[in-house]
């Protein structure tokens, strides 16, 4: 739960006009069904639907404002009005990321992006308590999962591990910089959406965008394996790189062995006598 915040807080940095009293809330939701007592409600728009039109339903649901496109005449909760809801809401996530001081790592890929956040989420959880780490859930991982997951920071926690998936080139450009990662990953670059990306090239530059939003002390972690590692590297500038690898020797961190127990699998790091770490 995010530290509350208030409507005329957020005019300067939304750009935005209040609309009858103040109000303030800690959590918030797009989805007028899904809508808790204290959530401020944002009204998203599309194609195919308007959540303007739920406001009377998300205020009798316990919602204490909404954030809006336009001025819904009699509706009986605060409103504050801003130009476009879905970048209001990117906004949103950037300010309270903007207050977070722990480590944030994000993470993309092709393929196991998810286990991957899984796993790390897992051991930050172990080292720093189960309440103390923030991990995407589920596929909240786009333009608007990204800044609702950062809406979760909250002062309960201690670091965070966001996913940032793709459906087109640009919107990890976009969500990194919402999300401005203390450390940016990339497990691999594949063929999924190949189609709506124009190429496997496109993916490759497209994953690349996540290493875009580190700043000068960031670290990036890079597949040594995948045939992009070159351009990636060279996307990352001087900042520090830490490898990984089943094949390359010249990655930072290998698996030696991978002992199975039951559904488990333990995995250990260790020095080698030449320093180079390894992982078993």
């Amino acid at each position: 739960m995010l530290e509350a915040m208030s409507l005329s807080r957020l005019q300067e940095p939304l750009d935005g006009r209040l609309v009858d009293a103040d109000a303030s809330f800690t959590a918030v939701c797009t989805d007028s069904r899904a809508i808790q007592p204290g959530q401020l409600f944002i009204a998203l728009t599309g194609p195919r639907f308007d959540g303007h039109a739920y406001l009377a339903d998300v205020a009798a649901r316990g919602a204490v404002a909404a954030l809006v496109e336009r001025e819904i005449a009699n509706a009986p909760l605060p409103q504050l009005v801003v130009a476009d809801t879905r970048l209001a809401l990117g906004r949103l996530g950037a300010l309270n990321r903007a207050g977070f001081n722990g480590p944030v790592a994000a993470i993309t890929g092709s393929s196991g992006k998810t286990s991957v956040k899984e796993l790390l989420a897992s051991i930050l959880r172990a080292a720093h308590g189960q309440d103390a780490v923030l991990a995407t859930r589920g596929n909240l991982n786009n333009d608007l999962g990204a800044p609702l997951t950062l809406l979760e920071l909250g002062p309960q926690h201690r670091s965070a591990v966001i996913e940032l998936g793709a459906s087109r080139p640009g919107e990890i450009t976009y969500t990194v910089s919402l999300v401005r990662p203390d450390v940016s990953l990339i497990t691999n670059a594949g063929t999924a959406h190949v189609g709506e990306f124009g190429g496997p090239q496109k993916i490759v530059e497209a994953k690349g965008e996540i290493l875009d939003g580190l700043g000068a002390a960031g670290i990036a972690v890079l597949n040594r394996d995948d045939k992009a590692y070159p351009i990636w590297a060279e996307r990352v500038g001087g900042k520090r790189i830490v490898s990984f690898g089943l094949e390359s020797p010249l990655a930072d961190f290998y698996p030696a062995r991978s002992p199975m127990t039951g559904a488990a699998v333990r995995i250990s790091c260790s020095p080698v006598p030449a320093g180079r770490p390894v992982c078993s």
